[in-house]
């Protein structure tokens, strides 16, 4: 799908990363340094220091070239603007299921219906890799559970406080599951 926004520029996506290309690293810590201090729920706290995620997205487009894990981006010219990141389960038993474990959307374009894009094009590249079950785990405060529940997905559980965001923030871990 391609959209233009208001300044006449294109949002493209979702594609499918297969390797990794100049900037990449870059622009996945720059995408959860956007969504992090706006408060998202990707795994960094807004103090985490820039070369925290920069390791991070370094480590990330590592396992994209070993084939460890799924790319799925939307972008706009050069930048990275939502990710969905999907692991396939390596032990024996658990190789017809896999994690969902990323999907971010640039705070500028939240709530425009790109998160359930890219969470489509995350079940279609499970599918296209013979997964028959996902899972994901997310963080209670910022009401995702009724994004993941509207889109098939079903909480198994939650960790009460399992998450620290700041110092007198605890929030729940929630997990989810779902056929492909």
């Amino acid at each position: 799908m391609t959209e233009t926004g208001a300044d006449g520029i294109d949002v493209t996506g979702p594609h499918r990363v297969d390797a990794s290309y100049p900037g990449l690293a870059d622009g996945l810590a720059g995408l959860w340094e956007r969504v992090t201090a706006a408060g998202g729920a990707v795994g960094f706290s807004p103090t985490d220091p820039a070369d925290r995620l920069r390791a991070a997205a370094a480590a990330l487009v590592e396992e994209v070239q070993a084939e460890r894990a799924h790319l799925i981006t939307i972008g706009r010219q050069d930048a990275l603007l939502g990710i969905g990141v999907l692991r396939q389960r390596q032990l024996p038993v658990r190789t017809h299921t896999g994690e969902l474990a990323w999907l971010a959307v640039d705070p500028a374009l939240q709530r425009q219906g790109w998160g359930k894009q890219l969470l489509d094009a995350v079940l279609v590249q499970a599918r296209a890799i013979g997964l028959e079950k996902l899972d994901l785990v997310t963080r209670s405060g910022h009401d995702l559970e009724r994004f993941y529940e509207a889109n098939g997905w079903v909480e198994r559980g939650r960790w009460p406080g399992a998450v620290r965001v700041a110092t007198g923030d605890d929030r729940d871990e929630i997990w989810f599951t779902r056929d492909v």
